[in-house]
């Protein structure tokens, strides 16, 4: 009896093994697509994959994009240097399952050091994978500047590139997020933002979850040693209630109306042509100086990565 037992266990794990390490292949072979960190063994299956039509068959992937000439059109412009590329699939494949139809994600290099032939092998891959080939769109807007301007010089190019944009196509983005390419956003976002966008709101804004400490938020945790179960809170990963002044609102947080921005000429040059760490709040500050017709949404949508 022992020994049947035995015989049935070893068995089972043997099947388990075997399960477990085909389970790990499919995993790799699906992840290695998205992680270009090695050229050299990926250049082969990116040749394959920018080569396939079929993408239905080889992925059983399908999205249904229905353009609607009554649902304005949101634009992402999206901050990116080399470590976030591998992680820039999961954040722009999210976007389709946020209730949004009408959506475009332009992309901007902030970094000398990114290696711009992996970026375009990603961006053509994601655009075959959703077949539409102006789903994202690598703005080619120069070369980053050598001092650290966190990525404000490139950002601010990117808005000339839309203000001007509008002067040819009106209906090509009515609303901007400035985010950046490591991030995610829930997927109730497009629901939430989308009726406030229709209402023709200047600034939409949104709770979000932030990496950066927030001693603010900490618990005051009152525990004995040996305590079960032991509470830690460090004070980072807190949600934090947005509002339009500097330290309170995330640069992901906020939705524009383009034509609101454009109309004032801002960007996110301060009028000393200085740049700094808090760049985004001093933007937000100026937007809301602007305008009464924001909303605050106290839902959290976005999550700072």
């Amino acid at each position: 009896m022992l020994n049947s037992l035995q015989n049935q266990k070893e068995l089972i794990l043997k099947h388990w093994n075997y399960i477990s390490s085909s389970l790990i292949f499919i995993l790799g072979f699906c992840l290695i697509s998205f992680h270009l960190n090695n050229h050299n063994q990926n250049e082969k299956l990116f040749k394959y994959f920018n080569n396939t039509n079929d993408w239905s068959n080889l992925f059983h992937y399908s999205y249904n994009y229905n353009v609607s000439s009554s649902t304005p059109t949101l634009c992402i412009i999206t901050r990116i240097y080399g470590p976030q590329i591998s992680y820039f699939p999961i954040f722009a494949l999210a976007f389709l399952h946020t209730g949004l139809d009408n959506i475009r994600i332009y992309v901007v290099n902030t970094d000398r050091r990114t290696d711009i032939r992996q970026l375009k092998q990603t961006i053509n891959f994601l655009n075959k994978f959703v077949s539409r080939r102006d789903y994202i769109t690598l703005l080619e807007l120069g070369v980053p500047p050598l001092k650290n301007e966190y990525g404000y010089v490139m950002t601010d190019r990117a808005l000339s590139y839309l203000y001007n944009q509008t002067n040819n196509l009106s209906s090509s983005c009515q609303y901007i997020v400035v985010t950046n390419g490591d991030n995610f956003y829930s997927q109730i976002f497009g629901k939430r933002i989308l009726p406030h966008m229709k209402d023709g709101k200047d600034i939409i804004a949104w709770d979000f979850v932030s990496h950066h400490s927030k001693p603010q938020y900490r618990e005051i945790i009152f525990q004995t040693k040996h305590a079960a179960p032991q509470i830690i809170d460090d004070g980072t990963g807190k949600c934090t209630p947005v509002a339009l002044k500097a330290g309170s609102a995330d640069l992901g947080a906020i939705a524009y109306r383009l034509e609101f921005l454009k109309e004032r000429n801002l960007y996110f040059k301060r009028s000393d042509g200085s740049y700094s760490s808090n760049t985004d709040g001093y933007f937000i500050e100026q937007a809301a100086l602007r305008t009464p017709a924001s909303v605050i949404l106290k839902q959290t949508l976005f999550f700072h990565q």
